[in-house]
C-alpha cells in the first residue's frame, strides 16, 4: 500500500504529526522508558506471564488479544518475547491489531532499533510486514506459534464485525483528547460482544468517559498506578462466571494431496488439529501441483469485484506464505512480472487495472520503453508490472507444508465413499478410515464423483507446460513474461513456459502439438523471440485443472442438498442455510490455484473452528466467505437472489 503513517523523527524518535502525539514513552533517563510502559500496563496488567505459563502443556490451546493501535508494534513485540519465554509449545498466540494507518517497513525497522533486546521479534515481524493492503492482513510467525490479524482500517468500521473471543484487551492507540473517534460506542459494544469469562483489559487511560463506558459494559473496572509521569491506568476483568462447555479441536481428514489439500492440512495442523490427508495416487502433488514452476501473480479485471479481491488478498497473502515455509532460491523466487498489454482488448484491461489499483502499491502500468528496460528484451506494448510477483515449485511447497507434525498422510487410498453416523468414515480401495469429526473434499475435479449431489459445477481443463534449455536471445530476460502464456527467466539452465487450455480434455499425456503451441506462444512474447518456436523441449508435462462457471473457488461447508429445495419462502439470508454438517468442499482454483488455495485454506480453517465452537480470529468478512459457498450455483437454480454476490464492499 501507498498511504502509511504521517511521522516526523523527533530526537529520533516516531511522532505522529496527525495526532500531534509521541507513538511511545521516552524519559532521558531510561531509553527503555517506552518497553518498560509497555510491560507495565499491558501485560502486567493483563497478567500475561502467570496466565501463560498455566496453559496446559499436554494439548494445544489458544489465546487471543485484541489490541487498538498497532503503531510502532511496541506492544506486539514485547508479548512476542514473552510468549516464547513461558508460554508451553502446545500454544498459539493470536494477535488481532486494528491500525489506520500503518508504519512504512523503513519507519518500523528504525523504530524497533530503540530495543535491543526485541530484535529477534523483530525481524521476525519485518520478515512478514510487507505487501500489506487495506483490510485484514495476516502474518504468519511460524517461530513464535503466533499469528498477527492487522486490520488496515479505521477502528469505527471495524469493531462492529470483529468475530472472536478475547482473552485480553490491549486499549492503546492516542489519547482520548488526541484521538476521541477511536473511544467511543463500538469499541466498548465489541468488547462486551467479544468477551467470555475471565477476559481483561488494561489501558494507559484513566479518563472518566472510558472508566464509565466499561462499567456500563459490564467490565469490573480497577484504577492502579500508572507508569512513569502518568499517575493512574485503568485494568479490568469481564466478571460473568459463565458454564462454558470444554471445547476440543476436531480431528479431520483431507481428500486429496495437491496444493488446496496441502494447504487446508497446513493450516489446520498450525492451529493444533490433527489432520490425515488421503491421496490416490501414489505420491503427492501428482496433478496440476506437480509441475515445476507456476507463477504468483492475480490476474484483475476490474468487472468481478469478489474475484478481484480474491486475487488481490491471495496474492499478498501467498507471497508471506510461500516465504514463510523456506523453500530456497530453488523453489520460490521473486523476479517481478510483467502482464503483456497486446491486443486491443488487453491494452484496454491494463489501463483499467492500473487505474484503479496503482494505489494499492502491488501493480503499476508501465509503457513499452520502461518495459524493455525491466524485462532486459524488447517489448512493444503497455504492460502491468508486479514488482514483487514470484514463480514457485508447487510440488516442493506441497512436500514442505505435509512435514508438519501434526499431519499423516495415507498414499495410494483412493476415496471412493463417505458416510456419517456420530462421526465421519471414508471408505477407500484398501479399507475403511474412521473417526473424523470433519471431512475436507480437496481432490480438483474428483470431487464431483465422490459427491455427485453437490450440485457443484465442476470445469475440468487441460493444461500442458514445458522446459526448454536456455536460449541466447533470452540470455537478458530479467522477469517472468505473461500474454497468452508465461515465460520465466533462467532458472538453473531453463526457462519454463506454458500453457495450454483444453476445456473438458482428459487426456494427460503429452502432445507435441501442445509443446508447438507452447513454443509459439512464447515466440510471440517479443521481437527478440522469434527463433524460439525452434527450440528444444527439455521437459514438458500435461495435467488437469479444475475450475468453475464464475471462475472463483469452491471453499466453504456442503450442506444437504435433501434440505436445499424450494420453499414457499424464499431463504434470504445465510444465517437460514441448515447448520454444517463436518463436510467441507476445496476445488476448483483452475489456473490460480498456487496463489489463491493457500488464503482459502486459511481463512476455512478458521471458519471450521468456528463451526466446532473454537472463535479465533476470522480473517474475511461474512460476505466475502459466502459468496464462495459450493452450493452458490444451486441457490441461483432455487431463486434464492438474496445469497448471489453477497460481497458488496468497494475496493
Amino acid at each position: 500500500m501507498t498511504t502509511h503513517a504521517a511521522l516526523e523523527w523527533r530526537d529520533g524518535l516516531p511522532y505522529s504529526t496527525e495526532f500531534d502525539d509521541t507513538y511511545f514513552s521516552v524519559s532521558p533517563d531510561n531509553p527503555q522508558h517506552g518497553l518498560a510502559e509497555t510491560r507495565h500496563v499491558f501485560l502486567q496488567h493483563n497478567q500475561l506471564q502467570q496466565r501463560w505459563q498455566n496453559l496446559p502443556i499436554d494439548k494445544p490451546s489458544h489465546f487471543v488479544i485484541v489490541e487498538t493501535g498497532f503503531g510502532s508494534g511496541l506492544n506486539f513485540l514485547a508479548s512476542l518475547k514473552l510468549w516464547r519465554e513461558v508460554a508451553p509449545q502446545s500454544a498459539h498466540l493470536h494477535f488481532v491489531s486494528i491500525e489506520i494507518a500503518p508504519f512504512s517497513l523503513h519507519d518500523l525497522q528504525q523504530a524497533h532499533a530503540h530495543f535491543p533486546e526485541l530484535a529477534e521479534a523483530s525481524l521476525a515481524l519485518c520478515k512478514q510486514y510487507r505487501f500489506l493492503q487495506p483490510g485484514i492482513n495476516q502474518l504468519e510467525l511460524s517461530d513464535f506459534s503466533t499469528s498477527l490479524t492487522l486490520h488496515i482500517a479505521d477502528a469505527a468500521s471495524v469493531l462492529p464485525g470483529l468475530d472472536l473471543k478475547a482473552d485480553a484487551w490491549f486499549l492503546d492507540g492516542f489519547a482520548p483528547s488526541k484521538n476521541p473517534d477511536m473511544w467511543q460506542a463500538p469499541l466498548f459494544q465489541c468488547m462486551s460482544r467479544c468477551a467470555k469469562a475471565g477476559t481483561t483489559f488494561a489501558t494507559f487511560t484513566c479518563a472518566g468517559f472510558v472508566r464509565r463506558q466499561l462499567k456500563e459494559t459490564g467490565f469490573n473496572v480497577n484504577k492502579t498506578a500508572g507508569y512513569g509521569l502518568k499517575r493512574e491506568m485503568l485494568s479490568g476483568e469481564w466478571p460473568v462466571a459463565e458454564n462454558t462447555i470444554p471445547t476440543t479441536l476436531p480431528r479431520v481428514a483431507v481428500i486429496g494431496a495437491g496444493i488446496a489439500g496441502c494447504s487446508t492440512a497446513w493450516f489446520l495442523a498450525s492451529m493444533g488439529c490433527k489432520v490425515h490427508v488421503f491421496e490416490r495416487a501414489e505420491a503427492i502433488a501428482s496433478g496440476a501441483s506437480g509441475n515445476p514452476r507456476g507463477m504468483l501473480y492475480p490476474r484483475l479485471n476490474t468487472e468481478e469485484l469478489l474475484n478481484d479481491e480474491l486475487a488481490l488478498r491471495s496474492y499478498s497473502f501467498s507471497l508471506r506464505h510461500f516465504a514463510n515455509l523456506r523453500l530456497g532460491e530453488d523453489a520460490f523466487k521473486h523476479n517481478g512480472l510483467l502482464q503483456l498489454g497486446g491486443a486491443a482488448r488487453e491494452q484496454k484491461r491494463v489501463h483499467k487495472v492500473a487505474a484503479r489499483y496503482a494505489h494499492l502499491g502491488l501493480v503499476q502500468q508501465v509503457d513499452a520503453t520502461e518495459a524493455t528496460e525491466l524485462a532486459g528484451v524488447t517489448l512493444t506494448s503497455d504492460c502491468l508490472y508486479f514488482a514483487d510477483a514470484a514463480w514457485v515449485n508447487p510440488h516442493e511447497a506441497c512436500i514442505a507444508m505435509l512435514k508438519h507434525v501434526n499431519i499423516q498422510v495415507h498414499l495410494q487410498q483412493n476415496i471412493i465413499a463417505l458416510s456419517k453416523q456420530d462421526d465421519w468414515q471414508l471408505q477407500s480401495n484398501a479399507g475403511s478410515h474412521e473417526g473424523f469429526d470433519a471431512v475436507i473434499v480437496a481432490n480438483a475435479a474428483d470431487a464431483g464423483e465422490l459427491l455427485p449431489d453437490s450440485s457443484m459445477w465442476l470445469n475440468p481443463v487441460r493444461g500442458q507446460m514445458g522446459m526448454i534449455a536456455g536460449q541466447t536471445a533470452m540470455r537478458d530476460l530479467k522477469m517472468i513474461l505473461c500474454g497468452i502464456g508465461y515465460l520465466t527467466p533462467l532458472q538453473d539452465g531453463m526457462h519454463a513456459m506454458g500453457a495450454t487450455f483444453a476445456h473438458g480434455d482428459l487426456d494427460t499425456r503429452v502432445r507435441e502439438e501442445d509443446n508447438a503451441s507452447n513454443l509459439n506462444m512464447i515466440s510471440n512474447l517479443s521481437p527478440q523471440f522469434n527463433e524460439a518456436s525452434s527450440a528444444d523441449i527439455t521437459y514438458a508435462r500435461a495435467s488437469m485443472r479444475c475450475g468453475s462457471p464464475d471462475y472463483l473457488p469452491y471453499v466453504g461447508p456442503l450442506l444437504p442438498t435433501d434440505k436445499l429445495t424450494p420453499t414457499a419462502i424464499s431463504i434470504t439470508d445465510f444465517e437460514d442455510l441448515p447448520p454444517p454438517q463436518g463436510l467441507y468442499i476445496h476445488v476448483a482454483h483452475g489456473s490460480k490455484g498456487l496463489m489463491t488455495a493457500p488464503y482459502c485454506a486459511a481463512v476455512m480453517a478458521r471458519r471450521l473452528l468456528k463451526d466446532f465452537s473454537i472463535a479465533l480470529p476470522q480473517l474475511t468478512e461474512d460476505s466475502f466467505w459466502n459468496g464462495l459457498h459450493p452450493q452458490r450455483l444451486l441457490f441461483k437454480q432455487l431463486g434464492w437472489k438474496k445469497l448471489l454476490k453477497p460481497f458488496k464492499v468497494a475496493v
